[in-house]
């Protein structure tokens, strides 16, 4: 078994972020007489900042676990998909340039994992995120499922050839 984790170092500034956040909007509105328009952007500021917080939280307090069989995460809740039921993977890059992420900093990749009813989202942050693409493009092999031309093009652009069998990239 494989267990993986998200590094506090990855998440130190999106926790930086959603302080600063937070601590506008509410200093807006406690500093500012108040008015129907401040307290409905800076509250919604405020709101959005603080569930982006706990979304950081979340993340932080998350594990995943890979055996042979199946992928587990757990954390504030625990999701159990076994990889012969994957029905869907998905590989999709998000930055403000089209570079990849592991390689400049400035994007990152999002995988979705879905089957049985249950899906599973992780980020490229993860500690072992080429080790989980891998499985999750060799449980698509195994399991007959299409992949999108992005999802593909992301993978090889990870080194990952989704059609090869083959060991997975580094050590886990």
């Amino acid at each position: 078994m494989n267990v993986f984790r998200y590094p506090a170092k990855s998440l130190i500034g999106d926790y930086i972020r959603a302080t600063a956040g937070l601590g506008v909007g509410a200093g807006v509105l406690v500093a500012v007489p108040p008015s129907p328009a401040i307290a409905v952007v800076f509250g919604g500021l405020s709101i959005l900042f603080l569930v982006f917080g706990l979304r950081t939280v979340r993340r932080h307090a998350t594990r995943i676990a890979i055996t042979d069989n199946e992928i587990c995460s757990a954390g504030l809740s625990t999701r159990v998909l076994r990889w012969g039921e994957v029905d869907r993977v998905r590989l999709r890059y998000f930055g403000t340039r089209r570079q990849r992420a592991h390689s400049d900093g400035d994007g990152f990749l999002q995988l979705t994992l879905k089957g049985a009813g249950r899906s599973m989202t992780l980020e490229s942050s993860i500690d072992g995120f080429e080790f989980i693409a891998w499985r999750a493009a060799r449980a698509a092999r195994e399991n007959g499922i299409a992949l999108d031309p992005t999802t593909a093009g992301n993978l090889l652009d990870m080194g990952i050839d989704a059609d090869a069998e083959g060991p997975p990239p580094g050590d886990p």
